[in-house]
């Protein structure tokens, strides 16, 4: 082949080649960035910071939208999935929450989350067992009657008698037994030593005095009849108001042992 057919065939050949590798240079750009484009989705992040056993609320979380390739693996997407769960460490705002740091249980997060204990009103426990407790059949969530006996001598020295009188109604239990480092699985229910009920804190006093000064015995009420909503605070005895001293004379004038 002579030199001048050669040359030509040479430059096509180059020319040739370099189309080839153009052509593949944009084919893969083109794939690459095919691949890094992702669905945007929308997961729940926290509103503010939260701290660790905290519960959460609708108002501390809200939602933001991710790239799929981006969202962190076991996330909420949805507000409804999150509501009612506590944070088992600090989550600060923006972070995305995820079914590692949240606990649907209460008693699940180390140390144990916050009481459920309403605005105005405080846990307070008191001494349980088989006689005075239902035989254990007392259970969190569960509302009863507290029973006061007492002798009248502690009010009047005339007459003295044990009398008998329903002292609180419809105490809503939060907790029976003792806190446990061991996880618990459901609800705890059985024989314990104690339980723990909600009530104003002026009630709280007088709870105590009678459980120092007579014997304490507990009806627990029927499903049908628990308490709606919010328990309520007896108006005589204000929710966030420690009444002060409270001796015989107060329990007397509240309860009226004496009577009949």
């Amino acid at each position: 082949m002579t030199p001048n057919i050669r040359t030509p065939l040479f430059i096509f050949g180059v020319a040739l080649a370099l189309v080839a590798f153009l052509v593949m240079l944009a084919f893969g750009l083109l794939f690459a960035n095919r691949a890094q484009v992702s669905t945007p989705v929308r997961v729940v992040v926290a509103a503010r910071d939260i701290d660790a056993r905290e519960p959460l609320t609708a108002d501390m979380l809200t939602t933001t939208s991710l790239p799929s390739t981006a969202a962190p693996p076991k996330a909420f997407f949805r507000l409804a999935d999150v509501t009612g769960t506590s944070a088992l460490v600090q989550i600060y705002k923006g972070q995305p929450i995820t079914e590692n740091i949240v606990a649907s249980n209460p008693d699940q997060v180390t140390p144990s989350s916050y009481l459920p204990v309403p605005q105005g009103f405080v846990a307070i426990t008191i001494p349980t067992s088989e006689q005075q407790g239902v035989a254990g059949f007392i259970a969190q969530g569960d509302f009863i009657d507290v029973i006061a006996t007492v002798n009248t001598q502690l009010f009047s020295p005339a007459s003295p008698r044990q009398v008998t009188r329903t002292v609180f109604t419809s105490l809503y239990v939060l907790r029976v037994g003792p806190q446990s480092v061991v996880p618990r699985q459901g609800q705890a229910q059985g024989l314990t030593s104690s339980i723990t009920v909600l009530m104003t804190l002026c009630d709280a006093q007088y709870m105590d005095w009678l459980a120092l000064n007579g014997t304490l015995k507990y009806a627990l009420l029927s499903y049908h009849d628990y308490a709606k909503g919010q328990p309520a605070a007896d108006a005589s005895c204000p929710s966030t108001v420690a009444p002060g001293l409270i001796g015989p004379a107060q329990v007397q004038a509240r309860y009226d042992f004496l009577k009949g």
